[in-house]
């Protein structure tokens, strides 16, 4: 046996034979035609509701002009919208379960999207569950965050969204500081409800991507005699600081800004070595300040935050080629270069890698032309070096990564000049090394 429904579609007649009254307006309707297009008609003409007996039907909470354009959707498949009535005709398509022409109001919502609607858009599209129209506003908010803290909305932002957007790796700003600065400024809009919330909000600051220079500010807040709120804010967390301020491994390792690729590489006999800018996401590339240092090679890089690491290597001058202990920093943010604290042992062929705040260089050869299984760490706060746990096989020429806490070396040459098999791992928490594998193909 069919349902009610399909017992109602092969019967229908074409002719109406319905009454909707909406705002004192009839509307003669065909309870079929409706009922296949909203699941609201469907479950009020063919479901166990009165109204499936009735022939004259009341609509309550509507009203008559966005009922009309939205009946009339239903006949041929137009709407005319503008900035006047779409909120109308979609909270209206949305209480009538009418998904075609709710998806219509979305697109037209979505090319109305500006940063200066976005916040607003985003909560509208929250409360009628509009994805598409969410998606787009919260991309909005996300990529133009300088903008969005500037309007007028942002302080009566609800705090759970700003939650999300803090949490969002898609949060993009040229320096973290922004974002310390914007949950200051939300939680001072309404200091004697708000802020119970700052260090909840707090612990979504990405700590590690915070510059020296702002840092240095918090600090010293912290400690002066300062009385006004946002002092009163940097004491309460140095007074409770959440989790991530006092351990680094516990905040996220990837900054707010886009993935950048740098490449430092020439002929080391030249003047100096170009160094270009890769952005992924518009597949441009840009020159950068060059480094300035002629017959440098088989150094090593890293990066910290926004800090380009590059240390050591074989440098010639005049006649003879020496191992070097120098450290070249590179600032991404003001595009230019300065003199790093010294290493302690010179070396080349090693490896660097940036782990939280600081930077590790490992291994190596040194200038007696042996290997060593030393290892360095430096925080750019530091003025110098600081000795850790060595190696447990000393090698040269091999890979390095790190992943959250622990630094992974991955093969190179031993001090035979032969393949070394062992992938070493540091916990850099606990400064101690282990061999976690053997690679299957050791190079």
């Amino acid at each position: 046996m069919g349902s009610p429904k399909e017992k109602a579609q092969e019967a229908a007649p074409e002719e109406t034979d319905a009454i909707l009254e909406v705002s004192g307006t009839c509307f003669p309707v065909n309870r079929w035609a409706l009922a296949r297009q909203s699941p609201y008609f469907e479950a009020m003409f063919f479901g166990g509701t009165r109204e499936r007996t009735q022939r004259h039907i009341r609509l309550q909470g509507l009203e008559a002009e966005p009922f009309r354009a939205l009946l009339d959707f239903t006949r041929t498949g137009l709407l005319s919208l503008s900035s006047l009535n779409v909120a109308a005709l979609l909270e209206t398509a949305d209480f009538l379960r009418l998904e075609s022409a709710k998806l219509h109001c979305e697109t037209f919502l979505k090319r109305e999207l500006h940063v200066s609607n976005c916040l607003g858009l985003l909560a509208y599209a929250h409360q009628f569950a509009c994805g598409e129209l969410s998606s787009a506003a919260l991309h909005g908010a996300l990529t133009h965050w300088a903008e969005l803290v500037a309007q007028e909305e942002f302080p009566e932002l609800p705090k759970e969204t700003l939650l999300t957007l803090l949490a969002s790796d898609e949060l993009f700003v040229a320096r973290e500081d922004a974002v310390f600065e914007s949950v200051a400024q939300w939680v001072a809009a309404d200091p004697g409800a708000r802020e119970g919330d700052f260090l909840e909000l707090a612990a979504l600051i990405r700590v590690p991507f915070l510059t020296l220079s702002f840092l240095d500010l918090l600090v010293k807040q912290s400690k002066g005699p300062g009385q006004d709120f946002a002092v009163q804010l940097v004491k309460k967390l140095d007074h409770c600081p959440p989790p991530n301020w006092r351990h680094v491994a516990d905040s996220p390792c990837t900054g707010r800004s886009y993935d950048t690729l740098y490449v430092l590489a020439g002929p080391h006999d030249r003047e100096q070595q170009e160094l270009l800018q890769f952005q992924p996401k518009s597949g441009t590339w840009q020159a950068c300040s060059p480094l300035k240092r002629k017959n440098l090679t088989q150094y090593a890089v890293a990066v910290v935050g926004n800090l380009l690491f590059v240390t050591g290597g074989y440098f010639r001058e005049e006649f003879f080629w020496s191992t070097v202990d120098s450290v070249l920093i590179y600032n991404s943010w003001d595009n230019s270069w300065l003199e790093g604290p010294a290493m302690k042992k010179a070396r080349n062929s090693h490896c660097a890698v940036g782990v939280g705040f600081h930077v590790y260089v490992l291994g190596g050869s040194t200038e007696e032309g042996g290997i060593t299984p030393d290892v360095e760490c430096l925080a750019p706060a530091d003025s110098a070096w600081q000795s850790t746990s060595p190696l447990v096989h000393p090698v040269e020429r091999a890979g390095a990564v790190s992943l959250g806490t622990r630094v992974y070396v991955v093969c190179g040459l031993d001090e035979n000049g032969d393949v070394c098999r062992a992938v070493q791992r540091l916990n850099v928490e606990t400064d101690m090394w282990d061999v976690v594998s053997f690679s299957p193909l050791p190079r």
